[in-house]
């Protein structure tokens, strides 16, 4: 089946040329009046703007214009939609990702249909309708697997009065589409991240099924032709240059509309956020997207696709949507990104996000702009089945204090390896080789075992987080140490392997030497505040 990457393949070069368009191609006004004619922008009249919104006067102009025409064509209404996450299990390598396979981090659930019932029932009585179901690249959950939580999710709104599911999966075939849209989903969320190919491949890693470029640029062909026309595209703004991916997104949306007559349902507008022991994720990158050029792109999508909605997410802070928000546009207040998490609360999920006022406020809020609100029924009792899920209630303190000790005797290791490695590696003797392999023993008990000690023992804390202020302050020290933990160990890593190459052990030396000094100043602050748990606790 042929698709939108055909197409990709030969416009590389035209969409880079746009891209670093220096004068319009053509009069401001000629564009803006195409645009009220509510059929769309083409590629080249896109890339006009982004030549004219380099002036700010033009800018505003453009601001302006994009706002009269949502204003003229959109109901005053903000549809809300809150995520609900199957499985944060993974088996791609992408770098800016909280669930990729490799980070040590990632808090790993498996949602399983009792507990993701229980959590309906609780979402259902906050009075949402609009339901996302989201799921990284599990294996172990495919289409067949998802289809059973889709249908349970429309059967539930059914009984509620009605609403609509959203997907937002790994990439399929087409009749995984057929399945899925037979079991009830309403619509399709999928990002591309990015157009640039070569960008595309440095994000993803080789042997990742998620780095098949072609296969993930035609899913909308396969979606469609798999009887689902709602759809909603976008890219991760932060991998490359915004502009190039704005320009072939509005090339990508122009290829739908031609063949098969459809507009996007919606599009999304997702900034590269920092994702907990991602280190890619959390430098200053060249492609950061600002909030001046972040308000033109929201412009730039409501000239070029005037009838769809913009996804609006806690990703970005509550003033700044609000201050974009139209009539028509999606809203999400209440979200988690861990499976399970609106019973699980506060604990870490894909990446970071907001905190938002509660969804009664935001409801006041948007009225008081003169919008209503669609789907977010009246709130009614929940449940009582909607129980917290169970955390390690009892922090057990001996069970902590043994592998306390555990890890303390592995860090004597660590030091003793450090030491005696030689200065400098001329030649492969078989001591350093030793040294060497020791290293990466202890880099694998570390990021595996360690790791889930400290996933472990952050969940025991939770309970004590809300005894006070103090409490929570030290729970949320402990995670940002873990988290510093798991890429200071990934940079170690790599270290080990310069090692290897350079034979110079000196900076493996001073960067092992910090770590274990830091980790041991760590347990025992963690020793003392299981000592006042343990006495508040009698």
């Amino acid at each position: 089946m042929s698709g939108f990457s055909e197409i990709m393949n030969t416009a590389q070069a035209r969409l880079e040329s746009l891209t670093a368009l220096r004068k319009p191609l053509q009069p401001l006004e000629e564009i803006l009046a195409l645009a009220k004619n509510n059929q769309g922008l083409r590629t080249e009249e896109a890339a006009s703007l982004l030549a004219w919104g380099k002036d700010p006067d033009c800018r505003e102009i453009i601001h302006r214009a994009a706002r009269k025409l949502r204003e003229s064509l959109a109901p005053r209404k903000v549809e809300f939609i809150i995520p609900v996450y199957l499985t944060s299990f993974c088996q791609n390598e992408c770098l800016y990702c909280g669930y990729r396979e490799s980070n040590p981090m990632a808090e790993r659930v498996r949602l399983g249909m009792e507990e993701f019932e229980t959590e309906m029932d609780l979402i259902l009585s906050w009075g949402y309708r609009q339901i996302e179901l989201v799921l990284a690249d599990d294996p172990d959950f495919g289409p067949r697997e998802v289809a059973r939580y889709v249908d349970l999710t429309r059967k539930k709104l059914q009984v509620a009065g009605g609403g609509a599911v959203a997907l937002c999966s790994p990439v399929y075939e087409q009749d995984a589409y057929t399945r899925l849209s037979e079991a009830g989903i309403d619509w399709v969320v999928e990002w591309q991240e990015t157009y640039h190919r070569p960008h595309f491949d440095r994000w993803h890693f080789p042997g990742s099924p998620k780095r098949q470029y072609e296969f993930r640029t035609d899913l909308w062909d396969r979606v469609i032709a798999g009887g689902i026309s709602k759809i909603s595209l976008g890219v991760l703004l932060g991998l490359y240059d915004w502009r190039y991916d704005i320009l072939a997104l509005v090339e990508h949306g122009n290829y739908l509309r031609r063949t098969y007559g459809v507009e996007p349902h919606a599009l999304g507008i997702p900034r590269l956020k920092p994702a907990r022991g991602v280190l890619a994720s959390q430098k200053a990158s060249r492609f950061a997207v600002s909030d001046d050029d972040f308000r033109f792109i929201v412009s730039l999508y409501r000239l070029a696709f005037p009838r769809s909605r913009l996804f609006f997410n806690t990703r970005e802070r509550y003033d700044l949507n609000l201050s974009m928000v139209g009539g028509g546009d999606l809203f999400t207040v209440d979200c988690e990104t861990l499976p399970g998490g609106y019973l699980r609360r506060d604990l870490p999920g894909q990446f970071s996000i907001h905190g938002y006022p509660s969804r009664h406020e935001v409801v006041r809020t948007l009225e008081s702009l003169h919008l209503d609100t669609d789907y977010l029924a009246a709130e009614t009792e929940p449940p009582a089945a909607a129980a917290p899920m169970a955390h390690e209630r009892d922090m057990e303190f001996e069970r902590w204090a043994e592998e306390h000790e555990a890890i303390r005797l592995h860090l004597d290791e660590w030091e003793n390896v450090l030491s005696s490695l030689p200065g400098v590696l001329r030649e492969e003797p078989q001591e350093p080789k030793t040294g060497l392999r020791s290293l990466r023993a202890i880099m694998e008990y570390f990021k595996t075992t360690v790791m889930e000690h400290c996933r472990k023992e952050e969940s025991a804390f939770l309970p004590a987080a809300s005894q006070g202020a103090d409490a929570s302050r030290s729970l949320q020290e402990f995670r940002d140490y873990h988290e510093h933990l798991a890429i200071d160990l990934d940079k170690f890593d790599r270290q080990i392997s310069s090692y290897r190459l350079s034979g110079d052990a000196g900076a493996l030396r001073l960067m092992g030497s910090r770590i274990v000094r830091e980790m041991r100043r760590h347990l025992d602050t963690e020793d003392e505040f299981q000592k006042l748990q343990a006495r508040a606790s009698v």
